[in-house]
């Protein structure tokens, strides 16, 4: 059988099929033919840390530690051939192996690396973004971060490689995080928390996807996935603002997003999605019910939601004595509408009109910044006639 074949199916194993070990095996196979094989090296490397992060009876120091030498190996074999997109490709694999090891300043340097050589991965961007909020996040607390001064290599770097007109890996700056390709929505209910992800790099199913909240303070929500036709993972995680039920957490995938339903522990009502200083000032969820009087702690009627502008829907009144097409959703979406200012006013024809009758928005500040997207309902499909 071609090495390429055999390197296909281990890859298939790793990440599509998720079992590690398997993968962990084929690739021993193929080192033990090919010693020098560059990718083997760097994926039975990927494998080793699958299984120090996924298994118990590999979660120790010297898993680590083998992974990390496979690296500094495979960061050797592909210096020696002098080829460019490999050596991003090893620095890249190094930066995600610091980075789940939670070694931000040593993820710092690599990511930098990897972009000096061109490394080219749609996730790329994501992972900037990533590091950047982890460094964000440890400023907050007073810890400062410094990149790694410098990379220990085990060879020098090919005469033929393309030349920089200043010393290299004396001191490595870290660019400031571009722009995810992905966004994130949520709103809440009384009971629930609902999380939008939206991404181009949706996962080909529910069963590819590893979706979890720690067990422990009930707030780390972890989430991965193989990028398909990708050498690398979609990761997202957040300490979210208050518990929720490890237990009782649903994904669904629609056609351009993901969307998580998280069911929360207290009915309280969450000023942010994500945890900070504030959020533990919270009030008891009431929600808003039809012909009520009840008003949220400012006077107003408010409804959760992820928007910066809030409505006080007090201020929306549909009479009594009305005709009776009053109570329809059509009437008072008309009555909301009267009475909006001109912002408003623009923003809910924009989002309306733009997502072809799915999305009604009244910020105008979110709406203008770019379309709106169509939101099909759960179970339905666009279709372009």
């Amino acid at each position: 059988m071609p090495v390429e074949t055999d390197l296909k199916d281990a890859y298939q194993l790793l990440y599509d099929k998720h079992e590690p070990l398997k993968a962990l095996q084929r690739y021993d196979g193929i080192l033990k033919q090919y010693p020098e094989n560059l990718v083997a090296t760097i994926y039975k490397a990927a494998a080793l840390e699958k299984l120090y992060f996924g298994s118990s009876d590999w979660h120790n120091g010297q898993t680590l530690e083998n992974s990390r030498d496979l690296l500094g190996n495979a960061l050797i074999l592909a210096q020696k051939r002098g080829d460019r997109s490999k050596i991003a490709l090893v620095y890249f694999r190094h930066f995600i192996h610091n980075f789940n090891s939670k070694k931000y300043a040593e993820a710092q340097t690599y990511m930098a690396k990897c972009k000096e050589y061109g490394y080219q991965d749609d996730t790329l961007p994501m992972w900037e973004y990533q590091l950047q909020r982890k460094l964000d996040k440890l400023a907050q607390k007073g810890v400062k971060v410094e990149p790694a001064k410098t990379i220990t290599t085990p060879v020098e770097e090919p005469k033929d490689s393309k030349q920089t007109t200043e010393k290299e890996n004396t001191s490595t700056s870290f660019a400031t995080a571009s722009t995810p390709k992905f966004r994130t929505d949520w709103y809440q209910t009384s009971n629930t928390v609902v999380l939008s992800i939206f991404t181009a790099n949706l996962p080909k199913n529910k069963e590819c996807v590893t979706l979890q909240v720690s067990k422990k303070n009930k707030r780390d929500l972890e989430m991965t996935y193989p990028i398909p036709d990708a050498s690398s993972e979609f990761q997202y995680n957040l300490s979210l603002s208050h518990e929720v039920d490890p237990e009782n957490i649903q994904l669904n995938i629609f056609t351009k997003k993901m969307e998580i339903t998280l069911a929360k522990l207290t009915k309280v009502n969450w000023r942010t999605l994500e945890y900070t200083n504030e959020s533990e000032n919270v009030s008891t969820f009431q929600q808003p019910k039809i012909g009520s009087k009840g008003t949220s702690p400012s006077g107003s009627l408010g409804y959760p939601t992820s928007s910066k502008k809030s409505i006080d829907w007090s201020k929306v009144d549909l009479s009594d004595d009305e005709d009776e097409n009053s109570g329809t959703p059509d009437a008072f979406f008309q009555k909301l509408y009267a009475d909006a200012d001109p912002d408003t006013k623009r923003a809910m024809m924009k989002s309306y009109m733009e997502s072809n009758g799915t999305a009604l928005n009244t910020n105008w500040e979110d709406v203008s910044q770019a379309p709106v997207e169509t939101s099909p309902p759960e179970g339905m499909e666009l279709k372009h006639w």
